[in-house]
């Protein structure tokens, strides 16, 4: 079946939205003094970094014939030298279906209508592309030791038509899946007999509309999804950029750095009453970054440098440039990473 809507536009629309909502705190400190007083050219510099853009890997890049690989460098920070943060994020394009035929499915009709829920869900079709190894390549990825396992992952939008990718525009983010690679490949090794998701064979995801009932086939076993990852997501971007201001300020414009730390708790909090209010899982939100600021308040006092923010879902790049070394047999055409 046809996909309405390509995985161009989702990453699209989606790394953009996520960019946004990280800094919408910023528009709720105007009740701080800080938001009046603080020099208008610090808050626009502030907004107008820290893009968040998509890179593709090339196979072209520094090749060793002699040794049978390559190399991959990563090289990204910002203009006043604060760390660039890195995610693989591969999106896939699902397609409506009122139903599975395969009798072992969670969405097979009888099996729906014994549990009093709908059979209809969205299939994902992933480890498709680049031969059948598009999985293993994010698989190595995950498992490099410079990167955070879990800023490889894969980004299921349960979205299917363009009307409803219209009218959900904003919380986009909230009707995707958004699945380590690795968490995958776990689920699929605790199976009795274990499992694997190897090259050359395609696999469908499947879940319902509301994420909560997932699946993985060609073997079809029982997926359990974390509805929250998304707001630990987007927590751990909203601390990136908190951090970020922190250190501007503490460095810039010193006078303001406890106006600012006094009223981003409450800009947080009535940012996620404005914008995520609908949206169950927000408490993690206001829960992990106020934790945050707690540590900003509490190690700044100590030795007077700005914590990291959390790097769960990202992966910080070094100073001198992120090296990856890929095997030949790895194709990175259509793998990109996203700069934040």
């Amino acid at each position: 079946m046809k996909k309405n809507i390509n995985e161009k536009t989702f990453e699209l629309n989606i790394t953009n939205e996520l960019l946004n909502l990280s800094k919408s705190f910023i528009w709720y400190l105007d009740h701080s003094p800080l938001f009046w007083l603080l020099p208008r050219t610090t808050w626009s510099q502030f907004l107008n970094q820290s893009t968040l853009f998509a890179v593709g890997l090339t196979q072209d890049e520094e090749s060793n014939p002699l040794t049978g690989g390559y190399d991959v460098s990563i090289n990204y920070s910002l203009p006043n030298g604060q760390d660039g943060r890195l995610m693989f994020l591969q999106y896939k394009a699902g397609v409506r279906k009122n139903y599975c035929n395969a009798n072992v499915s969670q969405f097979y009709g009888q099996t729906a209508r014994n549990n009093k829920r709908s059979s209809e869900h969205v299939s994902f079709t992933f480890n498709d592309a680049a031969n059948g190894t598009q999985h293993s390549t994010l698989r190595f990825l995950a498992n490099n030791i410079d990167i955070q396992s879990q800023s490889v992952m894969y980004v299921f939008p349960r979205i299917t038509e363009k009307a409803e990718l219209k009218s959900k525009i904003g919380s986009l983010s909230f009707n995707s899946s958004f699945v380590p690679v690795l968490e995958l490949d776990r689920q699929a090794s605790n199976q009795t007999p274990p499992l694997s998701i190897n090259n050359g064979v395609s696999h469908k995801y499947r879940t319902s509309y509301d994420g909560l009932i997932s699946e993985v086939n060609y073997y079809y076993y029982y997926f359990y999804y974390e509805p929250d990852i998304i707001s630990r997501l987007l927590s751990e971007l909203v601390c990136i950029q908190i951090e970020r201001l922190a250190k501007s300020l503490r460095k810039k414009e010193p006078l303001f750095f406890d106006i600012f730390i006094e009223g981003v708790s409450d800009a947080v909090a009535r940012f996620i009453d404005a914008e995520l209010k609908a949206f169950s899982s927000n408490y993690a939100i206001g829960e992990n970054v106020r934790s945050y600021i707690e540590r900003i308040r509490k190690e700044v006092t100590v030795d007077k440098e700005i914590p990291l923010a959390p790097s769960v879902f990202t992966t910080i790049i070094p100073k001198d440039g992120l090296r990856l070394r890929f095997d030949n047999k790895n194709d990175l055409s259509l793998i990109n990473y996203q700069l934040f």
